[in-house]
């Protein structure tokens, strides 16, 4: 929302003569509104979207086989099977969809690593799945499946994180042991088709959705469809399940084992964990981002109001996100109560309140007054923390 109303005030109205922007995207509310004056809308049942897909299949078919000629597989497949009847095949289950053909053409060129035969591409094509909604079921349906020990757990960190996850973190927060690093390989390499590793380098590396309809699609209570067991879909998953799954792994990383323990946290733990190894561990760098919204959203305020009035947190925050970021922070808290405790939720919403005000103060002070301000507040906010705890 921040970005449209960017967009709304300064890019729009000043766009320099012969500049423009290209931007695809679900006719939602607000940008409608926001674009609406400017735009050139395509819908999907426009006969220019449909040929620019019959182009774009028939470009991506093409590309496949030009990368694979050579081979007898793809010399034997395509002396049957033209590309044209391949790039038609493919348009009739696209249903209109630009992403079915991204995943199809990734699976297409799978099959041409093994000894495949004409008749096994033939055939290949022909179970296509038949629109997104089956391709996304069939391609989750097999990796899990083929990630047995980790592919569900790899679905939930994907589905509930607040911000893609480097490839340390996943392999942080699925516990992956060293004897089993080669699971984890075969996870990498299943998962590139839906969600691959942008960036080079495993702290820097990022697991991201191909597309937003992705997420969407896994966590669509609608199609909650029962096998012929009545099972639960296994790739059908809920939001509240992945909260908890990566809040519980985020507690754990920062010291704290639950909620009952959360005030006999050992101060000296975090503050030795978090600084030595902070800059150098992209998931304690999540943990200090996120960790509070994550709790939130798993209904335990009471955990993230310690934590947002701890100055040793307070402290690894300001490393990690600024000033600047910190305030933010505190300020989304501060929109509304609901996320703490009925009981008490007057009094701990005035010690949030009064750490935000502190840091307020701090960004309006000069750079060499800094450490007066902050030793005199810190000892403010102490005494009033001391005070609700007392109370």
């Amino acid at each position: 929302r921040d970005l449209l109303q960017l967009f709304q005030r300064q890019f729009l109205r000043k766009l320099p003569p012969g500049v423009k922007l290209f931007v695809t995207g679900r006719p939602e509310k607000d940008l409608n509104k926001t674009l609406t004056d400017y735009a050139h809308k395509i819908e999907e049942t426009d006969d220019r979207h449909l040929e620019d897909l019959r182009e774009y299949i028939h470009f991506s078919v093409q590309d496949v086989c030009d990368r694979l000629k050579g081979s007898k597989a793809t010399e034997d497949a395509m002396a049957t099977i033209s590309i044209q009847q391949a790039a038609d095949l493919i348009y009739k289950k696209s249903e209109g969809k630009f992403i079915y053909t991204a995943v199809v053409v990734d699976q297409m060129r799978d099959w041409f690593e093994g000894d495949l035969s004409w008749a096994d591409f033939q055939a290949n094509l022909e179970s296509l799945p038949q629109g997104l909604d089956d391709c996304y079921h069939k391609t989750f349906k097999n990796f899990i499946d083929s990630n047995l020990d980790y592919g569900r757990n790899f679905l939930l960190l994907m589905v509930g994180c607040r911000e893609p996850l480097t490839e340390a973190t996943v392999k942080d927060l699925l516990q992956i042991p060293y004897g089993r690093l080669h699971q984890f390989v075969l996870l990498k390499e299943s998962a590139a088709t839906v969600f691959p590793l942008v960036g080079v380098g495993e702290h820097a590396a990022r697991f991201k959705p191909y597309h937003k309809s992705i997420v969407d699609w896994l966590t669509n209570k609608n199609r909650n469809i029962r096998d012929s067991t009545n099972r639960r879909d296994s790739t059908c998953f809920d939001l509240e399940e992945a909260s908890w799954f990566i809040t519980d792994k985020l507690m754990k990383k920062v010291g704290i084992k639950d909620v009952q323990t959360v005030q006999a946290l050992d101060r000296l733990k975090i503050k030795l964990t978090l600084e030595m190894n902070t800059k150098e561990d992209p998931t304690l760098i999540y943990a200090v981002r996120h960790l509070p919204s994550h709790l939130n959203s798993c209904q335990l305020g009471l955990v993230t109001y310690f934590l947002m009035t701890n100055l040793t947190w307070l402290q690894l925050s300001l490393e990690v996100m600024g000033l600047a970021g910190l305030i933010e922070s505190y300020s989304k808290l501060l929109q509304n109560d609901e996320w703490l405790p009925e009981p008490c939720r007057g009094d701990l919403m005035k010690d949030v309140k009064l750490m935000s005000q502190f840091l307020k103060l701090l960004a309006m002070t000069k750079v060499d007054d800094a450490m007066n301000w902050r030793a005199t507040i810190c000892t403010q906010i102490t005494a009033r923390l001391a005070k609700t705890a007392a109370s």
